[in-house]
């Protein structure tokens, strides 16, 4: 009993320590910091298992939407029924999705920004107005297909100048729509985190080791040399690529470490579809670790994956502060994602396919809101139109010096 309590002592210390570090505030760890409300999967009430409960509003007052169910990740779609060289981008397909992650109390997203022209353009009104609203905003720098991103990470004389488009493009904070976000980037918005590949040994061909020493080693150094923000709370979190999340992955993962992962990233990334590999993903490490991806491809067990294996791995891997579902929206029905996009006579609908974890989600919400009035997405984003890619974006990518 004793060593029970005192390890329960040791994990929570730990995690504190942690969001200290992350520079979460510990009032607010719950609805900022990419966990769950206190209570979900415990049973615990709410304010004993999560720290301080955050002070509710004044009576009467709206509020923005509680941040409480950790991050998701966004397919960043262009349009509905075009074709993959069309470069139509519709803002009303953005607009669908970030107001499903606004109102479900995501308080991260996660977005593919590949190195071809259409995709890359169409990632970037996600990023930017999701941070505006306070949301953190992960950029996935890897390619749907091909080795094009990979290699020019790998090559020192591309490296720099592609870094430096993705800093100036993504990682310029936008302003915000409003004050109060409570977000922890620059003026209150969502910070921005770069993450360098994805699954490399299995989608690339790249080793562990070579993965740590000659791409992400050297791309967060760079990264450090263009940040302005070098050294602030509000700097660019570099993640690393997670490996695969089944059998596959526990084994890359450590040989990455004993690369020296640890010291060439701000969070160590895990992927999670297999609930056997949790015992056998490192426990603690020196940093924070992230699970950028876990769900599972059947509706049915969407909920019980989220309010059952979710608490699961943070219980067996107390480094990990945030979780990201996967996905939103993909094209395929049935499979991990949580509503579809339809195109009706009125413009472009979100139909709920996963029911069950959607009014999960949303019972979250509400019970953090207390019964206060939610500030609506469309009064925060209006027009969708000031985060779509401007003139300087397209010349930008137009002038890249890798093709």
């Amino acid at each position: 009993m004793i060593r029970a309590r005192l390890s329960t002592v040791t994990s929570r210390s730990r995690r504190r320590f942690l969001r200290v570090a992350a520079g979460l505030p510990l009032g607010a760890a719950g609805w900022l910091g990419g966990c769950s409300p206190p209570h979900a999967g415990t049973g615990a009430p709410r304010g004993q298992s999560g720290g301080p409960t955050p002070k509710p509003p004044l009576p009467g007052t709206a509020i923005l939407v509680p941040r409480v169910n950790g991050g998701i990740n966004v397919h960043p779609a262009r349009c509905l029924g075009c074709s993959p060289t069309d470069p139509l981008l519709d803002p009303e397909v953005v607009r669908v999705q970030l107001a499903a992650v606004y109102q479900m109390g995501f308080d991260g997203i996660r977005v593919t920004t590949p190195l071809d022209r259409s995709n890359f353009l169409a990632a970037i009104p996600y990023v930017r107005a999701a941070r505006a609203i306070g949301v953190d905003a992960v950029c996935l720098l890897s390619g749907f297909e091909g080795l094009t991103l990979a290699r020019a990470l790998w090559d020192p004389n591309k490296r720099k100048d592609v870094l430096k488009l993705y800093m100036d493009v993504f990682a310029t904070p936008p302003e915000p729509v409003r004050p109060g976000l409570r977000g922890l980037g620059p003026k209150g918005t969502g910070r921005v985190a770069f993450e360098i590949l994805n699954e490399p040994a299995g989608t690339v061909g790249v080793p562990p080791d070579v993965y740590v020493n000659e791409i992400l080693g050297p791309c967060f150094y760079d990264l450090r040399s263009l940040d302005p923000f070098a050294g602030q709370s509000t700097q660019l979190i570099v993640v690393s690529a997670a490996e695969a999340g089944n059998q596959d992955g526990p084994p890359r993962i450590r040989a990455m470490l004993e690369a020296g992962l640890e010291n060439v990233c701000d969070r160590i990334n895990y992927h999670i579809y297999d609930r056997g590999i949790i015992p056998l993903l490192s426990a603690h490490v020196r940093g924070i670790v992230w699970v950028t991806e876990s769900g599972v491809p059947a509706t049915a067990e969407h909920l019980a994956w989220v309010r059952d294996v979710f608490p699961e791995i943070r219980q067996q891997i107390p480094d990990v502060l945030r979780i990201f579902y996967y996905d939103l929206f993909e094209p395929a029905p049935g499979g991990y994602r949580v509503l579809d996009l339809t195109l009706t006579p009125e413009g472009v609908k979100a139909v709920v396919e996963s029911t069950a974890l959607h009014d999960y989600w949303a019972a979250n919400v509400l019970e953090a809101a207390a019964g206060h009035p939610l500030v609506g997405f469309d009064e925060l984003i209006p027009d969708m139109q000031p985060y779509l890619p401007t003139l300087a974006d397209t010349q930008a990518f137009d002038a890249a010096p890798w093709e």
